[in-house]
């Protein structure tokens, strides 16, 4: 098992990454290469005096998903660091309490039309999550709502390049909406205004 620590001295933030499962050497060095990256651009974002202890599971059958509390679940095969960026965004917005991915859905003015006839009814896309603001990140499906929302903004904000060329292969060009970048667009804008409310120094990793 490898144990990675991130750690933000000035303001009493450490994190610890617990790794383990279906490891090669590669996939450990992206998976901890990854989370430096991640917080080197959102750890100033993170609680005050914050003490984490996550486990990150990866096993070759399973999904990838941040399952409960601090447990990460990855699958080994072909494991991306959009995919790693996505779940740590989860992390993020669970450390709030998933308050933030609840501000985004309130300011971009998104949300679903009908909540419990998308439950009932969940390929008809009339009932889908409405992206208010557009454009969504890299597109939506039925499975997107307020949290998968706020995790693809904050993958697609450290990858800008790929988002934009995700959201082009699905229909959603950024162009159409008037941007060339997803910086300038209203997620872009959005979690550009988080980093600015929580200013500080880069962790030390």
């Amino acid at each position: 098992m490898k144990v990675h620590q991130v750690k933000y001295e000035d303001i009493d933030i450490a994190h610890q990454f617990q790794i383990g499962g279906d490891l090669t050497t590669e996939l450990e060095e992206r998976l901890v290469n990854t989370i430096n990256h991640f917080y080197e651009i959102t750890g100033s974002i993170f609680p005050t005096r914050s003490y984490k202890n996550y486990v990150i599971h990866v096993d070759r059958k399973g999904g990838n998903q941040f399952a409960y509390h601090d447990r990460i679940n990855f699958n080994s095969i072909r494991l991306t660091e959009w995919t790693i960026v996505h779940e740590l965004g989860h992390a993020l917005d669970a450390s709030y309490g998933w308050q933030l991915s609840k501000r985004m859905r309130a300011e971009t003015g998104s949300g679903f039309p009908i909540k419990i006839l998308h439950k009932a009814f969940p390929r008809w896309k009339v009932f889908w999550y409405r992206v208010g603001s557009p454009p969504p990140p890299c597109g939506v499906n039925a499975k997107f709502n307020s949290i998968e929302d706020f995790a693809e903004t904050v993958t697609a904000f450290i990858f800008p390049e790929k988002a934009k060329e995700k959201a082009a292969a699905r229909g959603f060009n950024y162009e159409k909406y008037g941007y060339t970048h997803f910086h300038e667009t209203p997620r872009g804008r959005f979690f550009q205004k988080l980093l600015d409310e929580h200013k500080k120094e880069a962790p030390s990793i």
